[in-house]
């Protein structure tokens, strides 16, 4: 008899429902990997840096999961967890996972989502429309675009931020991120303030961006950069430009500023395509020969919509003064090492696929 009551005990609590963790759970990721080969005319340690070598990039391969669960009344809880991992294992002490990506927990309704964690700021967000290299390699024009000449860059994802994103309003959004100082002291407050609004359809992309960036490089004072971004779209391809406007408080009392801009061009043909993109900033502080240019061209086929292999080639020139532009400084690697009006160039053999 008391075997007869355990096995229906058993019975009935394998039969119950069990509870769903979320309404929607996927995992995903990104491979890209790349065979390059990188070289400068000009490095910052002649007697030691090398001038040119060769490697294998993993240029932010990822993986996470993202969900959502419904809580009723049109609210939902939407969460995402990205991680970028090292598939070449030559670089962070030999850790597969070497960054946390896009992170965050939040809340979606009718008023848009509304969330909390680590995300690309909204800057950055308008411009990856007609971005045509990915943002974390060499050849990307994010080497100049986005980035001041005191390097410092907007191309970013901010810590510590909450962030809005609203929904799709016949074809107009806008996202708004307060990103706060985990570090405050009692004289600097490093906050980060980043807006954008967009409108797309068929034809057209178009996007204007701002960034306050507070006690940056002077307590006290703010570093601004604003942007415009558009795209014409046309039927396999696109036509884009950049323009922005980079300003940095050097002292209590003095400001320099920039004004870098950016044209690029996509076309594809069957399982193939072709990208070039050409970006230019200009002088620091209005001081000759403090800029700098860059070409990138790009070569696609697409085995199937997941996976496409490529070829790219990109070459950076700086100004003789004081400019030391260089290879993206997100990208795992940036050597060689930069000097004062040097010439970069590399080219890439790559695979990416998508899961």
């Amino acid at each position: 008899m008391q075997k007869k009551v355990i096995v229906a005990a058993l019975a009935a609590a394998f039969a119950s429902p069990v509870p769903a963790l979320a309404d929607s759970l996927m995992l995903y990721g990104k491979i890209n990997v790349d065979v390059e080969s990188v070289k400068s005319d000009k490095v910052a340690a002649p007697a030691t840096d090398a001038t040119s070598l060769n490697r294998v990039q993993s240029n932010a391969s990822r993986f996470g999961f993202k969900g959502s669960e419904d809580l009723g009344d049109g609210l939902q809880v939407v969460y995402q967890f990205e991680t970028q991992i090292d598939t070449v294992n030559d670089k962070n002490a030999k850790t597969p996972f070497n960054g946390v990506r896009n992170s965050e927990i939040g809340l979606k309704g009718g008023f848009g989502t509304i969330f909390a964690g680590n995300w690309d700021s909204p800057y950055k967000l308008a411009h990856n429309k007609i971005e045509l290299f990915d943002n974390t390699t060499v050849f990307t024009t994010n080497a100049l675009v986005g980035v001041t000449g005191n390097g410092k860059s907007y191309v970013t994802r901010q810590n510590n931020v909450i962030e809005y994103m609203s929904p799709n309003m016949g074809g107009f959004s806008v996202q708004a991120a307060y990103s706060m100082d985990s570090s405050k002291t009692a004289t600097t407050n490093k906050t980060t303030t980043s807006v954008a609004g967009m409108y797309e359809n068929d034809m057209l992309y178009a996007a204007l961006a701002y960034e306050t960036r507070s006690d940056q490089t002077t307590a006290g004072k703010s570093d601004n950069a604003t942007r415009l971004v558009a795209a014409f779209k046309f039927p396999n391809g696109l036509i884009g430009a950049t323009l922005e406007r980079m300003s940095v408080a050097n002292t209590a009392s003095t400001t320099a500023s920039q004004t870098n801009s950016e044209l690029v061009g996509m076309y594809g043909i069957g399982k193939t395509s072709l990208g070039i993109a050409y970006a230019r900033n200009g002088d620091y502080n209005g001081v000759s020969n403090t800029g700098a240019n860059q070409l990138s061209l790009r070569y696609g086929y697409s085995f199937t919509k997941a996976t496409e292999l490529y070829a790219a080639y990109t070459s950076i020139s700086n100004g003789n003064a004081t400019a030391v532009y260089g290879f993206n400084a997100s990208a795992a690697s940036v050597a060689p090492t930069r000097a004062v009006g040097a010439k970069q160039s590399g080219f890439g053999l790559g695979l990416t696929h998508t899961f």
